[in-house]
């Protein structure tokens, strides 16, 4: 990301990308190139970005030309040769075009601003204890952030990126509450996760109690053990259930449970812990809630198994990249 990103560019980039790389892949789906048509033709901001990774791929495109083997490149008569040639040719291009993207396009690039902001960050792959002040504990996931804000009678923790779970000394003289995003979730003595999906916020509580209050809701959202809500930040939709409390920040331990994700919240999770970058599109249609359990340990595998699940699959691309597919239909 960029240290001080436009709104939606960041998103707007990724959509690009991933339609350039599926239309390279299949030049001749002509129903593929209409919906990439009416992508671009949807806002301004998806036009620059379509402008923007199209000019990338052209110098990928040229520096691929440049570097082929000579007697290789073209037939005396000046087009491709079929064979070895043509397929060196397509994968050289997509590989510095991956390259291209990623640098030029910080893909992967730590977001400075979000660093200056926290007091604590983590990679891919990596989670960290953490002993609070007041004897507190929270695992901060992979990718994730946190910031630190102790003060007077309030102990507060603003969840920045990512994922954390929190244990918390319960004090009735000190109020303890995490923000995430517009969500502010305050502890009654409790152990809880607290996850930024997208847009939105997703709490899951392990033991004890929490009251949720999120902006234009009317009443608190009150949690207890095995209970779990989720909000989207852009409709306001809420989402309640129950959820198996052995399964509540198991992902500490290495294993993701899926109760209730849908692909794109698990596609987005299981990326933080992919030590590349997940590129997706048109995965948020998929609103079919998932089940499982999944090895963190090998994010690759658990990715593809669960765009299989879904008709889905994973292409893997050259620096690092992997482009999740949806199934057919999804758009």
């Amino acid at each position: 990301m960029t240290a001080t990103p436009l709104p939606g560019r960041d998103e707007a980039m990724l959509e690009a990308a991933s339609w350039k790389i599926r239309l390279n892949e299949a030049p001749d789906d002509e129903a593929l190139a209409a919906a990439c048509a009416a992508w671009r033709a949807r806002s301004v901001l998806h036009e620059a970005a379509w402008r923007r990774v199209e000019k990338a791929w052209g110098v990928a495109g040229g520096l691929a030309g440049e570097n082929m083997p000579a007697g290789e490149a073209v037939s005396s008569a000046g087009r491709q040769r079929p064979g070895r040639g043509g397929r060196w040719l397509r994968r050289t291009a997509l590989g510095v075009a991956a390259s291209v993207l990623v640098g030029a396009f910080g893909l992967r690039a730590p977001d400075l601003v979000l660093r200056l902001r926290a007091d604590y960050v983590t990679g891919a792959g990596e989670t960290r204890t953490l002993a609070l002040p007041d004897g507190s504990t929270v695992i901060l996931g992979p990718r994730s952030a946190i910031a630190l804000h102790y003060a007077g009678r309030e102990r507060a923790v603003a969840l920045l990126e990512g994922e954390a779970f929190f244990t918390v000394v319960h004090d009735a003289a000190h109020g303890f509450s995490v923000t995430a995003a517009r969500a502010v979730v305050r502890d009654i003595g409790t152990a809880f996760d607290v996850r930024l999906a997208g847009a939105g916020v997703a709490v899951a509580v392990k033991e004890g109690m929490v009251g949720i209050s999120w902006p234009g809701r009317g009443g608190l959202v009150r949690l207890a053990s095995g209970q779990q809500w989720a909000v989207d930040g852009a409709s306001g939709r809420e989402q309640r259930g129950e959820v198996d409390p052995a399964g509540v920040g198991a992902w500490a331990s290495g294993h993701l449970v899926l109760d209730g994700m849908t692909l794109a919240d698990a596609v987005r999770t299981l990326g933080r812990y992919y030590a590349g970058t997940v590129l997706t599109h048109g995965l948020e249609r998929d609103r079919v809630p998932m089940g499982g359990v999944y090895d963190l340990h090998r994010p690759k595998e658990a990715l593809e198994a669960i765009s299989a699940l879904h008709g889905g699959r994973v292409v893997s691309l050259p620096a690092g990249l992997l482009l999740v597919l949806p199934g057919p239909g999804a758009g």
